[in-house]
């Protein structure tokens, strides 16, 4: 199904201790794909991936080649039927490309364009094409069918959402409706694509950089997540009990400013707006 939410790419200043700490809280397990040294052969980066959605991204010495007019959010990629479509249609309304990343295998090309639209870096790829580039070195699995922990939706905090949401329908074909803010906002829209837009002002997004408010994770076992979190030194800032059952914690900026909420996997269709019925 497409349009679709299918990774972000974050900035961050250690590697290896982002990748070693959201391995220890959550179970992500990052990995280099080999295409990255072949695009990129004199960079000093680094970029490492994993099924889960999150993509953090080192830059060297010398910046990045890329994202250098956002700031710690590089990237939220959408996956679209045509990526060479919804380029046409942004640069016919006057944005342009930030970054243009070339994959061999499939041979096409991905779109970055940056926090000019509304203050959001949002990349379009065509469905496929990653995990086509990235299966022939290794098994990778749509975001989709990927087995928990993951990124099942982001919230992104902008200041008008209904502008926003014409466009990345304009553009993307991405349709939005009304939800529940959450406790966060005075209102929120969200969409089977798996982003949630949302408009302050609210306490919970004091000190937060945005745009983007939480990479909201899904997982089998939240409690003993959120124990892990917290023995890390990261407090829970607001709770949303759950119709379906349960909480879901909300922890702001965590490892490298990374902003987490965890929830069970049993309230996703909650989470993105869909109707359930009480325990």
């Amino acid at each position: 199904m497409v349009p679709k939410f299918c990774r972000l790419a974050w900035r961050v200043n250690d590697m290896e201790n982002f990748t070693s700490q959201m391995g220890e809280l959550v179970g992500a397990k990052f990995f280099t794909p080999g295409f990255i040294a072949e695009l990129y052969p004199d960079a000093d980066f680094k970029v490492m991936f994993g099924e889960h959605g999150i993509e953090p991204i080192q830059p060297g010495a010398e910046g990045l080649a890329f994202g250098e007019d956002s700031g710690s959010l590089i990237e939220i990629a959408i996956d679209v039927a045509n990526a060479e479509d919804v380029r046409a249609k942004l640069e016919g309304a006057g944005y342009q490309p930030t970054a243009i990343s070339y994959l061999p295998v499939p041979a096409v090309n991905e779109y970055l364009f940056g926090s000019d639209f509304h203050g959001v870096p949002f990349l379009a790829c065509t469905e496929g094409v990653n995990e086509e580039q990235i299966r022939s070195e290794r098994p990778f699995d749509f975001l989709a069918d990927a087995a928990p922990p993951k990124v099942a939706c982001v919230t992104l905090v902008v200041k008008d959402a209904d502008a926003l949401a014409a466009d990345l329908k304009s553009f993307h074909g991405m349709d939005f409706m009304e939800s529940d803010p959450a406790g966060f906002a005075r209102r929120a829209l969200i969409g089977p694509h798996r982003v949630k837009l949302i408009e302050g002002p609210s306490a919970l997004l004091d000190g937060v950089e945005g745009p983007l408010v939480s990479a909201d994770i899904i997982l089998s076992d939240v409690e003993a997540a959120r124990a892990r979190f917290e023995a890390a030194g990261y407090g829970v800032k607001h709770i949303r009990p759950l119709a379906s059952g349960g909480n879901a914690y909300y922890f702001g900026p965590t490892v490298q400013g990374f902003p987490v909420t965890l929830y069970p996997t049993s309230a996703d269709a909650e989470i993105l707006g869909l109707e359930v019925k009480p325990s």
